[in-house]
């Protein structure tokens, strides 16, 4: 595998684990849906490449409250690298569009509940939640509302599968660049199924493998 494929995942792995270094508040926690119909949808929506399963996502971008980048209105999904992991009671799913700069969502699935985040991260310091807050390279927003459909109900085991949809209106966030802030949110939906599910450890493990 070449160095910059190994940053790559390395990079993404740790965006799956660190969620951008802000953990979610436990009061963020909702209620997901069991919905066998969706199946067709997803499956549409994801496939393999090389071993490694690919989602994709539909997103508007709003920038100080104005439309700037929208892809339900040309039709066509963006395809995104999906990683997950199991860790005890926690299935962590994290779907990311890009390299070293890019944005996605992150998704803490429990027995009945669910956490989910929109993050975006730059190869630059120009990231903030609130207006006093300092640059960071990348932030994990709280959601204005989400809403995550699933297949089926996980078993929480490892080589489980997990499959569906994430719809998420994210709160605002900042963007410090040349010397101008912008405010922005994100509309986003995403599709995934996770590979079998194994842990953090061996999921990178299992990346690093398939592509030397």
């Amino acid at each position: 595998m070449t160095n910059i494929s190994t940053l790559f995942f390395s990079t993404l792995l740790l965006i799956a684990l660190s969620s951008c270094g802000q953990a979610p508040k436990s009061t963020d926690n909702g209620a997901y849906i069991v919905d066998q119909s969706i199946k067709a949808e997803v499956e549409k929506k994801v496939r393999s490449s090389n071993g490694v399963t690919m989602g994709s996502l539909d997103f508007k971008m709003f920038e100080n409250d104005s439309i700037v980048a929208d892809t339900y209105a040309k039709g066509k999904s963006i395809e995104c690298m999906t990683i997950s992991s199991l860790d005890g009671d926690t299935i962590s799913i994290t779907g990311f569009m890009g390299m070293f700069a890019g944005f996605g969502y992150q998704v803490a699935l429990f027995r009945d509940t669910c956490i989910v985040r929109h993050f975006i991260k730059s190869d630059a310091e120009i990231y903030k939640l609130k207006k006093p807050d300092s640059l960071t390279f990348g932030v994990s927003v709280s959601c204005v509302t989400y809403k995550l459909i699933l297949t089926n109900k996980p078993t929480f085991k490892k080589g489980d599968i997990v499959e569906g949809i994430i719809e998420l209106m994210s709160d605002d966030y900042y963007e410090v660049a040349n010397g101008n802030e912008r405010k922005y949110k994100m509309k986003l939906t995403g599709y995934f199924k996770t590979e079998p599910l194994a842990s953090a450890q061996e999921s990178y493990q299992k990346l690093i493998n398939k592509n030397k």
